[in-house]
């Protein structure tokens, strides 16, 4: 499997800053489109304390769906899809050159049947898994899986501490901000 696709241009659309007393203190909000699916996707970059990056994107005509990052569209160019998404680690680093940046594959939801695919090792954490290898190097982040929970961590090697470190840190934060996850 490749994953040589060019993506799609992301446009900043708003900074929209998060007072809910945790980690989470904004949110920069972008967009693109895919010719392919004819559809318009949101991407957002969750920025929270340990300048760290929580991203995520969701087909926009399911904004208001609570399983906004679970449906699946099936209207190919997922790689084009993935591939903008990771675009916008380079521009964030820009901006803040120490961040670091991680994700979780959302769980898939089928509608007909009302369930929803276990926590681990997801079917989108396997894509991203590959594709964020494939794609972002080790020289600017060390790499971090967690297959428990279909999480994805890169830690910025600019950090200013011990990797590790930094990796135990995020982890606690991530825990006590998205309380919703199963702990490992």
């Amino acid at each position: 499997m490749t994953f040589d696709y060019k993506g799609y241009e992301l446009k900043f659309i708003q900074k929209k800053k998060i007072k809910d007393g945790t980690a989470h203190l904004f949110s920069l909000i972008y967009k693109f489109y895919s010719p392919i699916t004819q559809l318009t996707y949101i991407l957002t970059a969750d920025y929270h304390k340990e300048d760290f990056f929580a991203v995520k994107f969701y087909a926009k005509i399911h904004r208001k769906s609570d399983f906004k990052y679970s449906l699946i569209i099936n209207r190919g160019d997922l790689g084009n899809i993935i591939i903008t998404c990771l675009k916008c680690v380079p521009i964030l680093l820009k901006q803040f050159p120490a961040a670091s940046f991680g994700f979780i594959g959302s769980r898939t939801y089928d509608k007909k049947s009302r369930r929803l695919e276990n926590y681990i090792y997801t079917q989108r954490y396997s894509i991203y898994k590959y594709v964020t290898r494939e794609k972002i190097g080790s020289l600017t982040f060390q790499h971090y899986e967690y297959d428990e929970i279909s999480g994805y961590l890169l830690v910025n090697r600019n950090c200013g501490i011990d990797i590790d470190q930094k990796e135990r840190r995020l982890a606690a934060m991530l825990a006590q901000t998205y309380s919703d996850l199963p702990n490992p």
